[in-house]
C-alpha cells in the first residue's frame, strides 16, 4: 500500500489538470497514489484522466460526484483513503520534481515518539509568472509551530502547501453546509492548531498559478454565504490574537455585518453571533461600515444584471 495520497479535487479543469499529472510523473518520490474526485465536471475531464491512467507509472483512482464543492470532495477523499499521509494538489497546480521527497523527508525527521503531536509539514510556494517566492521567508529554514501562532504571531500569512496526517483530517472534517460550495480552509487548519503542531520548511515546492477561470482567487464576487463562517471563526475563536493582527479583526467585524446582511440576517441575528459582550459592542461599532458595503455590493450586482 502506498504511504501517501496525492488528492486532486477538480471541476471543469480538463485544460489544466495535466500540470498535476506532469508534476507527479517527474517526482523523485514514488510511493503515492493519485486520487482524483471530479466534482461534477461537464467538460472532458474524464477522458483526459483515462489517458493519464493508461500512461502513468503510479496508481490513479478517479471518482465522479455530483457538484458539491471542494470541501465535500476533501471529506469524501479522506473517508476512502487508507494511506498514512495526504496532500491536496489542486487541479491547476504544479510542483518541483523533489517536492514530495522533501516533504516526506521533513516529516520523517520528526522523532517517532513525538509524531502524535504533529499534524504534518508546511512549505512555501512560488509564483508561476515571476518564479519568485510568495510572501516573506519563514523565520528559520526548519522549525515547529502551529497554524495559529504562525498566522497571527509570526505573520506567515501567504499561501502555503500542506502535507497532513490522514487521521487528523478525519478528526477535523469540513462542515457540510446547505447551498455552500466552499468552506474557508483557514478555519480547519487553525482549529487543528489548538491540538497539533506543524513542522515548517522554508523550501518553495509548489508553483502557484493565478490564471484559471474558476479558481477561487479569481472570483470577483463576495463569497458572503461562505465567508460569514470565516468572520465568525476569527471573532469567536481567535480573538486572543487581536493585538497581533488588529486589521484582520476589524475586517472580521465589518465582514460579519456586511455578509450577515447579504445573507438576509437582521441586525439582532448578527448581534447574536459574537460570544462575548465586548465583541457584540464591536459589531455595533462597525455595523454602519458593513451596512454601507453590503448596500454598495447590492447596487453593483443590480447594475451588472441590467447590463446582461
Amino acid at each position: 500500500m502506498p504511504r501517501l495520497t496525492v488528492f486532486t479535487p477538480t471541476y471543469n479543469r480538463a485544460k489544466t489538470i495535466d500540470r498535476v499529472f506532469k508534476s507527479l510523473m517527474s517526482q523523485t518520490y514514488k510511493d503515492f497514489i493519485w486520487l482524483i474526485i471530479d466534482d461534477g465536471s461537464n467538460d472532458n475531464t474524464h477522458e483526459v484522466v483515462k489517458e493519464f491512467i493508461s500512461s502513468a507509472d503510479f496508481p490513479i483512482k478517479y471518482i465522479y460526484q455530483k457538484n458539491k464543492g471542494k470541501h465535500i470532495a476533501v471529506n469524501n477523499a479522506v473517508k476512502i483513503t487508507d494511506t498514512e499521509l495526504f496532500i491536496i494538489a489542486d487541479s491547476d497546480d504544479s510542483f518541483v520534481p523533489d517536492a514530495l521527497e522533501k516533504l516526506i523527508d521533513a516529516w520523517d525527521r520528526i522523532p517517532y515518539h513525538e509524531k502524535g503531536n504533529y499534524k504534518g509539514v508546511n512549505c512555501r510556494v512560488f509564483d508561476h509568472s515571476t518564479k519568485n517566492p510568495i510572501g516573506h521567508a519563514f523565520p528559520y529554514d526548519e522549525f515547529d509551530s502551529n497554524d495559529e501562532e504562525a498566522y497571527f504571531v509570526l505573520k506567515m500569512r501567504s499561501e502555503k502547501w500542506n502535507l497532513v496526517k490522514t487521521d487528523i483530517l478525519r478528526e477535523f472534517p469540513f462542515p457540510e453546509i446547505k447551498n455552500a460550495h466552499f468552506y474557508p480552509e483557514t478555519i480547519i487548519w487553525q482549529l487543528m492548531a489548538r491540538k497539533y503542531k506543524t513542522r515548517y520548511i522554508n523550501d518553495c515546492l509548489r508553483e502557484y498559478y493565478r490564471d484559471t477561470e474558476n479558481a477561487v482567487t479569481n472570483k470577483k464576487s463576495i463569497r458572503f454565504r461562505e465567508n460569514i463562517f470565516l468572520w465568525t471563526h476569527f471573532t469567536n475563536n481567535e480573538f486572543k490574537y487581536f493585538f497581533y493582527y488588529p486589521k484582520r479583526f476589524i475586517q472580521s467585524f465589518v465582514g460579519l455585518s456586511r455578509d450577515g446582511i447579504l445573507n438576509g440576517f437582521s441586525f439582532f441575528k448578527i448581534l447574536k453571533i459574537p460570544n462575548s459582550f465586548i465583541k457584540k459592542m464591536l459589531v455595533c461599532l462597525f455595523y454602519p461600515c458593513g451596512f454601507i458595503l453590503a448596500t454598495m455590493y447590492k447596487i453593483d450586482n443590480k447594475q451588472a444584471c441590467k447590463k446582461i
